[in-house]
């Protein structure tokens, strides 16, 4: 994985800071059933860089929020844990601006980079809340039309994730009607596995 220092502009205050981003985002196009790249353990994951924190204000937002400048940045981004970048962003995602569904993204990006650092119990709750976030982005209109299909699937296979199989189950029957193939033939998928007790990570298989 390359790094590059990029100074950066913060758009909630102004402050100019270097950040640190991957030069080149990989995109294998293999997925688990949490739709997270799955590089296999061949290479680190790429999300901790999707994040950023200015190091004047506090604000944490996606790091494509924070435009590149062609001038020379004295503060560096601040070092926070990634998962609670995200879990930043995402209080604020929902807080001052009602964008549950954002909210949603990056509160399951911090179960995913909780679950790296082993913070276990956080990652946890940070599903919880992308759970909730999720509904309401459904029922605000702050979800995209064309994302509607993947966050109903997404809410039942983290109802599963947390070991709520029953939710899980309700939900995805509910939701089955109106997914498209790939993610209908996930929901069924993972309704089984929630019959039958199994809140581990699954690969995202396609019919075939």
């Amino acid at each position: 994985m390359d790094l590059v220092q990029i100074a950066v502009k913060c758009p909630y205050c102004g402050s100019n800071f270097n950040s640190v981003q991957v030069s080149t985002w990989i995109d294998t196009g293999m997925r688990n059933s949490e739709l997270r790249q799955d590089f296999a353990g061949t290479a680190p994951q790429m999300e901790q860089y999707a994040i950023c924190t200015c190091p004047a204000c506090g604000k944490s937002d996606w790091t494509s929020q924070f435009q590149a400048i062609n001038e020379t940045a004295v503060l560096n981004q601040a070092g926070l844990t990634a998962h609670l970048q995200f879990r930043s962003a995402a209080v604020s995602a929902q807080q001052d601006r009602q964008d549950f569904y954002n909210a949603g993204i990056l509160f399951l990006y911090a179960a995913w980079c909780a679950d790296d650092s082993r913070a276990y119990p956080q990652s946890q709750e940070y599903r919880r809340c992308a759970i909730q976030s999720f509904l309401q982005s459904l029922n605000n209109t702050s979800c995209p039309i064309n994302e509607r299909a993947t966050v109903e699937y997404l809410i039942g296979e983290l109802f599963r994730r947390i070991g709520d199989f029953t939710a899980s189950q309700s939900h995805l029957n509910s939701a089955l009607p109106h997914l498209p193939g790939k993610l209908a033939y996930m929901a069924r998928k993972i309704i089984k596995l929630a019959a039958s007790g199994n809140s581990e990570l699954s690969t995202f298989d396609t019919p075939g």
